[in-house]
Order: structure tokens, then sequence, then C-alpha cells
């Protein structure tokens, strides 16, 4: 049975799908397979998640004209039936290894024997690519998430419950004035890297930004399985309905409109650790109807 969770399967069940009812954007995704391997496998696995997750992922990009990659419907009504208050837009998108690498003193090729040491931050790169993709998530009259995913064999390590909670409000700093008791030492951000707030235009205030993404998604692959996190926007313009959603763990901000600089974040899910998604092959004429059975999605 262990032969047939890997990421080679979902790779082949997703082109199979796309094969049988969307054959130019399976052109398209044989391409990509073979110069823009990230691209493809954020592709697919994004839509394997979904399916897994049974919110009816539909391919919306048209050839041509673009779009965001996939519609989902909480419902299985048909998709002309479907209402729009059950439907939201999603877009996948990949972290460069080699960017990753940079970033965090990962490498690609993890050495035998390898041992610990100081790693950097996705911080950036995360907010990088909410920056990239606001503008091609604008326009879509409903929530619309964003999945940001890593392949890279650190991810794992990379993308956890602290990676983001720090991408929602950047990464936290220590600080203790010289000569002050240390009961005053503190905790702060600046907010540099938050994808969705930042500081007021009088300094002080905390507002919000980049409204047209609703929630992101943080998937890190691993040969037999994908584990994902989620992060919600505190005011987005279409504010997504988690119970679509129930097992992700997706931290927020706790109260808001923040009062007095103090942010204050927590979890849907209390003590939580990310959804484990296992990787698994499915008949292609299935895969948006039916999605995989319950045992392949659960929380580890």
């Amino acid at each position: 049975m262990d032969a047939e969770y890997n990421l080679e399967s979902v790779l082949n069940w997703y082109s199979e799908y796309l094969r049988a009812k969307y054959p130019k954007n399976s052109n398209r995704f044989e391409r990509a397979r073979k110069s823009e391997l990230e691209a493809a496998i954020a592709e697919a696995i994004t839509f394997h998640l979904l399916t897994s997750m049974g919110v009816h992922p539909e391919i919306n990009e048209q050839i041509g004209t673009g779009g965001v990659d996939f519609i989902c419907c909480a419902s299985r009504a048909p998709l002309f039936k479907r209402l729009p208050k059950n439907q939201f837009v999603v877009e996948a998108t990949s972290l460069d290894q080699d960017a990753v690498s940079k970033r965090s003193r990962i490498p690609k090729v993890i050495p035998a024997g390898i041992s610990g040491g100081a790693i950097g931050l996705l911080t950036q790169n995360i907010c990088n690519k909410a920056k990239q993709k606001n503008k091609q998530l604008k326009g879509y009259a409903m929530p619309r998430v964003l999945a940001i995913v890593s392949s890279h064999p650190g991810g794992a390590v990379l993308f956890n419950s602290a990676t983001a909670k720090w991408a929602l409000v950047s990464e936290e700093h220590f600080i203790h004035r010289i000569g002050s008791p240390v009961a005053d030492a503190s905790n702060y951000t600046d907010l540099k890297n938050s994808v969705f707030i930042k500081l007021g235009p009088d300094g002080e205030s905390i507002v919000p930004c980049r409204k047209e993404i609703s929630a992101i998604l943080l998937i890190a692959v691993n040969a037999a399985a994908s584990e994902v996190f989620g992060i919600v926007h505190p005011e987005p313009e279409y504010p997504l309905n988690l119970e679509f959603l129930p097992n992700l763990p997706f931290v927020r901000i706790a109260q808001w409109p923040v009062s007095e600089g103090r942010i204050v974040v927590d979890w849907v899910i209390a003590h939580p650790q990310g959804l484990n998604v296992r990787h698994c092959q499915f008949p292609a004429r299935s895969a948006a109807a039916s999605g995989p059975k319950s045992r392949n999605s659960r929380f580890r």
C-alpha cells in the first residue's frame, strides 16, 4: 500500500484529470511539469488538498485569458446551481527552491550526517508572494485564497505554526532597556513582513493591507504527504467562511481592530498541528466529484 502514497502519483492523478476534462490546461500543465516543476507541484498538490477537504475544486484558469487556478464550493450541488455564498477561488503558487535555500541556509540536497544549526525564516518570501499575487486575486466577488507551496526538503521545518504566526504579524523582536528590570522586557514587531497588516500613516495605528486576499495556506510537501497551516486576514474584502475548511488550523488576530498597539493572535484549533494530507492517486473521472476517502485527510 505504501507505494501509492507519493508525490508522483498526485502529479499523475491531476494530469489524468486535466487530460479528461481540460485538455488545453493539460498541455500547459505537462509543459510546466518539464520546465517549471515547482509550479506544477503547487498546482497539483493544491487541487489534491482541496479535493481531499471536500470543497469540489474546478479549473478556473482559461488558456489565453488567465485567471486564478481554481473555483471551489462547499456544496455538492451541480456547479451551475451552487450558491455564490458557498464559493471561493484559490490561486496556487510555489516558492523557488534556490530562494528557499538561500534564505533558510538549508541546502536542496541534505547531506548525510548533517548536524543542527541556525536557519533563516521564510517570512519575507511569503510576504513577497502575497504582494505578487495580490492583483491577480482582485476582481472576484467571493473569498480569495492564496496557496503557497514548497517542496523543498526543509519544508517541514520551515513551514510550521510559528511560520504562519510570523507571516501574519512579522517576526518578533525582543527589547530590554539597559538598566531596567528584567520584568520590563517585552516582545514587539515592526510589521515589516506581515502579509495582512501594517502601520498606519500616523506611524502608530495598525491597519489592514492586501484586503484582496482572504486567507493564505502554507503547504509543505513531503514524499508521502503534505502539511498545511492557514492564515486569516482580519479585514478582507470577502471573508472566508472557515467552516468550509473545518480541520485546517488557521492563525488569526484575536482582537480586531487592534487596541493600544497590542496584537493578540490565536488559532481556530487549540494546540494546532498542521493538517496532514496523505498523497494518494484516485481515478481521474472522480477527482472533482468524490474526492479521497476520509482516511487520507486527518490530523497527525
